[in-house]
């Protein structure tokens, strides 16, 4: 199917650079019969007949040239021009010698030959072949006529006005042919702007397209998604375990996927940029690699994780960003993995200046990659499939997702494998390490796993959303007050005071952008986390906080994200406005 399109698209492509060639030989060839026909005149007027008649002769097949171009046979009538071209003035050299300057009509012709040639990938050898036979006849010319002519008697004082006229008609053709060169390539750049700005049109509406059905497909995943994770926590029957791992794998799966392809319109879109924050690398990696242990059980396959005792300190990184690299490259090897291992390994490589210098890698002992494949891996949609491969699916995205992360960071993703034997991706960046007397206090602060005393204030109008999220803070001893829109929240916070507020963006009566200046103006000490499913990136990001969050939490959210926001930011409100 793919290959029917190129073939058709290439072919639609070839016969409009043949029509566009061909009015562009049609044009040059009529300006070279107005000034022929003048030509014409002039010889006569001289007694000039044979040059009269040559020039004549030119005219004619020029006229049947035209013919023969616009009855769709400009392939074969190009090559036949350039030659006839050729040969007239050739002939008119010989008829009128080197001193009446006839020989200058061979530089319009060199001017106006590019213009005749399809753009294709023969362009520039049509061009030179064509060029090759200018100026071999203009060779020709120089080498073998005679300065004046021996076909014809030319009198001394008519020998000075045909120079003079033969070079006032070259040079008027070479400024004819420069300014219809000049608008042609005016009037394609235009056509190629407006094509661009179309183009860019496109990806506008199909951003906006895919922010808006991004926050649509997100809010009900967060319903499932939470619902599941509330429901295989608590008390369930034996034989419910099964269908709720299903469902969880499912919906993960499926918000995976959404996240790839919103992922990769950012990418496209110029606008996925990255939130450095404090993190301590080896709890990263520990906590990241606890959802895994399941999914590697079940297909019986060993995770190791080892990661260098030097990492245990605090960096500054985008850890939701390097975390999503590291995830797509262990999900990728147990997904191509049926026995034996995959390692994850975080090693420090070097430390000065308090800038850390960390190589990870992901091992497998899985099927490997061919080495034709290696560099393909890594564009857009593409995945390996063989009679091995053809069972797995996905968007072909992740890979290409995690090389322009890298990018981001001033890394890139690199691969050894061999078929059969398995693979080993890796990467290194360099990240600042930071000296900090929050590090205790933070470790510290971790130990205390609920929210007890904590009073919340969620304003979301889904219901199902603030059911997940009330179900789950309260589950961590939270006290929380929900409401549906930003009115109710304002009306709340005139009622009693509350140590954070989680506040929905998109709600009726009031949003959540025009309830966080109210909240702001009338209770500065309060604050207030954006709790959206809408896509966010740096400048959305820098917008919120001008308006007043501090942060946000992206729908569906993870517990413990949702948890660690609300400890962050739950604090005695000195300590959150220092």
């Amino acid at each position: 199917m793919d290959s029917d399109e190129n073939r058709k698209s290439g072919s639609i492509s070839s016969i409009h650079d043949l029509q566009e060639t061909s009015k562009r030989a049609i044009r040059f060839c009529s300006i070279a019969i107005v000034i022929s026909i003048l030509n014409v005149i002039t010889n006569i007027s001289y007694g000039n007949y044979l040059s009269a008649a040559f020039i004549s002769g030119l005219i004619g097949t020029l006229i049947i040239l035209i013919w023969i171009t616009k009855n769709g046979k400009g392939r074969a009538a190009k090559f036949c021009l350039i030659a006839t071209l050729n040969v007239f003035l050739v002939s008119i050299a010989f008829a009128e010698g080197l001193n009446t300057a006839s020989i200058l009509y061979f530089l319009p012709l060199l001017f106006a030959i590019p213009f005749f040639v399809d753009n294709n990938k023969a362009y520039t050898f049509q061009v030179a072949f064509f060029f090759s036979i200018t100026l071999l006849s203009f060779a020709v010319c120089v080498i073998f006529c005679d300065k004046t002519s021996s076909l014809q008697l030319i009198p001394d004082h008519i020998f000075r006005k045909m120079f003079l006229t033969n070079c006032f008609c070259s040079v008027v053709m070479c400024a004819l042919f420069a300014y219809w060169g000049m608008y042609l390539e005016k009037k394609y750049a235009n056509a190629l702007l407006k094509q661009i700005d179309k183009t860019e049109d496109a990806m506008d509406a199909r951003t906006k397209f895919l922010s808006s059905m991004g926050h649509e497909l997100r809010t009900p995943l967060n319903g499932i998604i939470g619902a599941t994770n509330l429901i295989r926590s608590g008390k369930g029957l034996p034989e419910q375990k099964d269908y709720l791992d299903i469902l969880k794998y499912c919906s993960d799966h499926m918000l995976g996927l959404v996240n790839d392809i919103l992922d990769f319109n950012k990418i496209e879109a110029g606008q996925l940029d990255l939130h450095p924050v404090e993190c301590n690398i080896k709890t990263l990696l520990k906590q990241l690699t606890l959802p895994f242990y399941n999914r590697f059980e079940e297909k019986n396959i060993d995770l190791e994780v080892i990661i260098d005792e030097n990492l245990n300190e605090i960096v500054l990184v985008d850890d939701l960003r390097l975390v999503q690299v590291i995830n797509n490259l262990i999900s990728n090897a147990l997904k191509f993995t049926e026995t034996g291992f995959v390692r994850l390994q975080a090693v420090q490589k070097q430390k000065q200046d308090n800038l850390a210098t960390i190589q990870f890698s992901v091992q497998d002992s899985g099927i490997g990659i061919n080495e034709a494949d290696q560099e393909k891996i890594f564009g857009s949609f593409w995945q390996v499939f063989n009679e091995t491969t053809r069972k797995y699916s996905g968007t072909g995205l992740g890979l290409t997702i995690c090389q322009r992360l890298l990018a981001l960071m001033n890394s890139s993703l690199k691969v050894k494998s061999e078929t059969g034997k398995g693979s080993q991706f890796y990467f290194t960046i360099t990240v600042p390490v930071l000296v900090t007397k929050k590090e205790k206090k933070a470790a510290a602060e971790q130990n205390n796993n609920d929210l007890e005393g904590v009073k919340i204030l969620l304003a979301e109008d889904n219901i199902i959303n603030m059911m997940i999220a009330k179900k789950f803070l309260e589950d961590k001893k939270a006290l929380l007050t929900g409401a549906q829109n930003g009115q109710e929240a304002l009306d709340c916070l005139g009622k009693e005071d509350f140590d954070i507020i989680l506040l929905d963006l998109e709600m009726p009566v009031m949003d959540g952008y025009t309830a966080v200046v109210e909240i702001r103006k009338n209770y500065p000490r309060i604050p207030v986390i954006a709790f959206t499913a809408a896509l966010m990136d740096q400048e959305m990001l820098l917008r919120l906080k001008s308006l007043g969050f501090l942060d946000c939490i992206l729908k569906p959210f993870q517990p413990m994200d949702l948890f660690a926001k609300v400890r962050k930011y739950a604090k005695p409100v000195a300590e959150v406005l220092s």
